[in-house]
């Protein structure tokens, strides 16, 4: 036989077996649901009569039986009460809205997802009131875990803080006390590492009032006065950062002398600049001086916290559509930032509550905007501005109460740049100046 013959003949005997074997062990895909995801389910027997005439139903019972089988079975209950579900609906404004935030990055069909879950639900109640803890399901929110995070391997565990990817866990032991250490360890960090435009961008949407540093290096002494800065200020969240392109976003200007710091007040979303020496107790007082807003607007929540002020105030009480006057009252407060609390109130006579009770204990009626000067609990004086509400008045004003040159032993104060009356004494409705009336409901 020639060897042109044998070739043939070869390759007609392996494709013919080859056929043979395709056809008595040809793949079956089948889906399996469960509790929490779903797995493909391959067979390598499938019934099939022309060739298994006298058993037509053998391999059918035997891959069925098994394939139900697998639909009872399902993994154990997860109880991830403590888990928030997360998509590209409210992930933003979750995240920008919570201090800390770790983030699972998921997909059911996984196995290491699924295995993780349990541990991860374990971590979430651990971590319950320190870190809120989330899981976003990436097969779903391609577009938030893949091409917004660049969530390349699933699971991913990521760290947010003020609104920011700032770290993702690396670590191979993936227990939940393993999880709980690191994120806490993250917390405790104090100050973190931003070297993105798209994180500079996350940033400056967080709900959160933020310190920026920009160094020369993000290792070194003025980075531990950094640091040590943050233990002392819990409510203000801190970065730093080498990168120019970061620092541009934040209005630094990227030729500037090394370190610079900004403040980035989230109410108000003012932005102040630091020019003392690079020590803790100075960034310590910078920051406390301008991470109050310059204007501060009363709220149930905040009532108490106001008036227990040690600072001195000035209060605006207007209707919420005078804008024209909150906003001269906005500018006045930028003079006095970190010297004295303004406040604004917003009036509405005909509701009841906080804010009409605190009217009421200053001596506010009717709708006409009023400016007053309280002293605070030390002796409750309340001095009102009967002038018209200009910036240089409200301006003026407020650099007398500063300077105790408004007395409450007069009927009124003369400004030194008018002739008009600008200041009088409003008694006290409660017996005892030192606690207005609100204090007791």
């Amino acid at each position: 036989m020639s060897r042109a013959a044998k070739a043939f003949l070869l390759l007609y005997t392996t494709v013919l077996v080859l056929f043979i074997i395709y056809r008595l062990l040809q793949f079956n895909v089948h889906k399996v649901d469960y509790a929490g995801g779903y797995a493909l389910h391959i067979s390598f027997v499938k019934e099939h009569p022309s060739i298994f005439p006298s058993y037509p139903d053998k391999y059918s019972r035997i891959f069925h039986n098994s394939f139900d089988d697998q639909k009872k079975y399902s993994l154990p209950a997860i109880d991830e009460k403590d888990v928030v579900v997360l998509s590209k609906m409210n992930f933003s404004s979750f995240v920008a809205n919570n201090q800390f935030v770790l983030v699972n990055f998921h997909a059911p069909w996984c196995h290491w997802s699924r295995k993780l879950s349990p541990e991860y639900a374990l971590a979430a109640t651990e971590l319950k009131g320190e870190v809120v803890t989330a899981k976003v399901d990436s097969s779903k929110e391609e577009e938030l875990a893949l091409k917004r995070y660049q969530i390349l391997a699933y699971p991913t565990i990521c760290f947010f803080a003020g609104g920011v990817k700032v770290e993702i866990y690396n670590g191979g032991n993936k227990s939940w006390g393993a999880i709980a250490n690191w994120t806490r360890a993250m917390v405790d960090l104090g100050i973190y590492t931003i070297s993105s435009i798209e994180q500079a961008e996350e940033l400056l949407m967080a709900e959160s009032t933020i310190v920026l540093g920009f160094f020369d290096s993000l290792e070194g002494l003025e980075s531990e006065q950094l640091a040590a800065t943050s233990k002392l200020h819990t409510d203000v969240r801190f970065y730093q950062t080498d990168s120019v392109y970061v620092a541009k976003t934040f209005q630094i200007d990227p030729e500037i002398k090394r370190p610079a710091l900004i403040l980035l007040e989230k109410e108000a979303k003012d932005l102040s600049n630091f020019n003392g020496p690079f020590t803790k107790s100075a960034i310590a007082e910078f920051v406390a001086e301008n991470k109050i807003p310059p204007v501060t607007t009363l709220t149930d929540e905040n009532a108490l916290l106001i008036l227990n002020s040690p600072m001195k105030q000035l209060w605006l009480f207007a209707l919420t559509n005078d804008l024209k006057v909150t906003s001269i009252f906005q500018k006045a407060a930028k003079t006095f930032k970190g010297k004295l609390l303004f406040v604004y109130a917003q009036v509405q006579m005909d509701s009841e509550g906080v804010r009409r009770q605190i009217a009421h204990d200053f001596g506010i009626s009717g709708h006409t905007p009023r400016v007053v000067a309280y002293t605070g609990n030390v002796d409750a004086r309340k001095l009102v501005l009967k002038d018209e509400l200009t910036l240089s008045n409200i301006k003026s004003f407020a650099e007398n109460f500063l300077e105790d040159n408004l007395s409450s032993e007069s009927e009124n104060f003369r400004d030194s740049s008018s002739t008009s009356i600008i200041g009088t004494v409003t008694p006290c409705t409660d017996s005892d100046a030192s606690h207005p009336t609100f204090f007791n409901h």
